[in-house]
């Protein structure tokens, strides 16, 4: 059984294994597609003072979220989806780190009213913030990686 690292005494680490931690270190999709990654990860960055971080974090959750939005053109949360996904557009504006292009395809999107469309174009915004937090990913890794 795993051993929980929480014995060093830090309550940022409640419930993380040392195979959480292999898995989490081993690439940043296995900590941002985990809760319990991105928690640590989002407490990492919070001690560390990483806000521009935090901040994409935040907007990558809001992305994915609709991505996994179920609703179709037809329902009746529909319009509410596009104001969510208005937001988005919006925070995207304040966030240096995301590419112009694909803000802009996911407005273009937006405004094609297509599912399809603004589902393609979110999961690219997801891409573009991944990879924006690669700098905090790699800082993470050196505090939760042993030197060889």
């Amino acid at each position: 059984m795993d051993n929980c690292i929480a014995a060093c005494g830090c309550d940022n680490y409640e419930g993380i294994t040392q195979s959480d931690l292999d898995r989490f270190t081993d690439c940043i999709e296995n900590v941002l597609n985990d809760e319990k990654g991105r928690r640590l990860f989002r407490n990492f960055m919070y001690t560390s003072k990483m806000h521009a971080g935090r901040r994409i974090l935040d907007f990558w959750e809001h992305t994915e979220r609709l991505i996994g939005y179920n609703g179709n053109s037809e329902s009746l949360s529909y319009p509410s989806y596009l104001r969510d996904v208005d937001r988005l557009i919006d925070d995207a504006d304040r966030v240096d780190e995301i590419d112009f292009a694909a803000v802009e395809r996911l407005t273009i999107a937006r405004d094609s009213m297509i599912r399809e469309d603004i589902t393609e174009a979110l999961k690219i915004i997801k891409q573009v913030a991944t990879k924006a937090l690669r700098r905090e990913y790699n800082k993470f890794r050196e505090r939760f990686v042993p030197a060889s």
